[in-house]
């Protein structure tokens, strides 16, 4: 993300703008470390000089309201979440539009991204997630 910072008066009355690029931090929320192969697809989406910041062990289970307060004090710019859908739910009614993996699973191996708990799955891209409506019923 580009910032002005300043205008300077140049020559036949043109102004020059210098700016500053912000670099984007981000928290990777999961008990999983980001794949090897989508580094370079979140360095394309926020730019090369982005800080991912991966939350592991005990933090990796606190509560929505602790993740926002996290966000805030820590100035995070985005979060990518691999959270219960009750948690995510959460989050985005506090304000916060996670980033998560859209991923499938596959039957074929030769169309895997990769491959968890003998499962097959191909990754398809990164999404945010603008709304979620979890609706249940009593069995």
């Amino acid at each position: 993300m580009l910032v002005p910072i300043t205008t300077c008066q140049r020559s036949a009355g043109q102004d020059k703008r210098i700016f500053m690029i912000k670099t984007k931090k981000i928290l990777w929320f999961s008990r999983h470390e980001p794949m090897t192969f989508q580094i370079p697809i979140l360095k394309k989406i926020f730019g090369h000089d982005m800080v991912l910041e991966h939350v592991v062990g005990r933090d990796a289970y606190i509560s929505a309201e602790k993740i926002a307060e996290m966000m805030r004090r820590e100035k995070y710019d985005e979060i990518i979440m691999v959270a219960p859908l009750s948690v995510m739910a959460k989050v985005i009614e506090l304000g916060i539009r996670p980033i998560k993996a859209d991923v499938v699973e596959v039957k074929e191996e030769r169309e895997k991204t990769f491959t968890y708990n003998s499962r097959h799955y191909k990754f398809l891209k990164f999404v945010r997630v603008i709304k979620l409506e979890l609706v249940t019923e009593d069995l």
